[in-house]
Parts: structure tokens; sequence; C-alpha cells
């Protein structure tokens, strides 16, 4: 069937090409990282502070007699993988003004605080260990769960 010289066939096959390509572009857009830079440091932080929270619950569960060490290095060498990806994207995220400078800094110090805890804290449950008292070692994934729930909670502002 013809309507004005094209047909509707045609028509349609070009309507669906054009949301091929408007989908293609979403995408294409998506994966270059195209999110605002407050998000994505708000993001990194609770990903860095679920890792701490992590840590002090394999700490407290090892020390209270209810894992076992394997259970507890893992748990703390995940969490360690999980802060240093975290800081690999803040790292990575595009800055453009001297705030989004300021605020990825904070967050990268934030996130290298939580890993620094996390791998006293390994090192204390391990045979490496003979490093920092359990006391010093809840003192500092305390101070770094803070800091990065402060910059989760200001939502990258």
């Amino acid at each position: 069937m013809r309507r004005g010289g094209a047909s509707v066939r045609t028509a349609a096959t070009a309507r669906a090409a054009g949301a091929a390509v408007a989908a293609a572009l979403a995408c294409a857009a998506l994966l270059t990282g195209c999110t605002p830079l407050p998000e994505a440091m708000t993001d990194a932080s609770a990903q860095g502070l679920a890792a701490v929270r992590t840590a002090e619950l394999a700490l407290e569960l090892d020390a209270d007699g209810r894992s076992w060490p394997g259970v507890t290095t893992t748990s703390l060498s995940d969490a360690e993988r999980e802060l240093a990806d975290a800081a690999r994207s803040a790292a990575d995220a595009d800055v453009t003004t001297p705030d989004e400078q300021a605020l990825r800094d904070e967050t990268l110090a934030a996130l290298r605080a939580g890993l620094d805890a996390v791998n006293a804290a390994r090192a204390s449950v391990t045979a490496e260990g003979g490093g920092a008292d359990e006391a010093s070692v809840t003192a500092a994934l305390d101070a770094a769960a803070d800091d990065l729930e402060a910059l989760v909670e200001a939502g990258g502002a």
C-alpha cells in the first residue's frame, strides 16, 4: 500500500531504525560515563562504606568466636577489593571544576583511609598480624566508616 509516494512499510521501518539509533546513542552515553561527578562520588563512597561495614562485622564475629579464620580473611579480602574498585571508579571520574576536584580528592582520601583500616584489620587476624591491636583497628574502621557515611549523606554536595 502506498501513501504519498512512500509505502507504509518503509515509514514503519524508518521509525524502527530511528528508535534503534536513539537506543544505541542512549546506551553509548551510559557506557561512556555520563554520570554527574557528585553522583559518581556518592556511589563510590557508598560502595566503600559497605566494604568497611563488612570488615567491621567480620572482625566482630571473629572476636566473638562466631566465625572461622578463613571466613574472616575472605570477608576482609573482599572488602579490600571493593574499596580498591570504589577508589578506581572515583579516580577515573572526569572533573571539570575546582569544586569537583576537591570532592574527588575528599572521596579518594576517605576511601584510602577505609582501605588502610581494612588492611590493618586483615593483618591483625592473619599470620602477618603482630600489628595493630583490636582497639586501634576498630577505631580506624569506625573513623573511616564515619567519613564515608558523611560523604554518602551529603550526596556529593
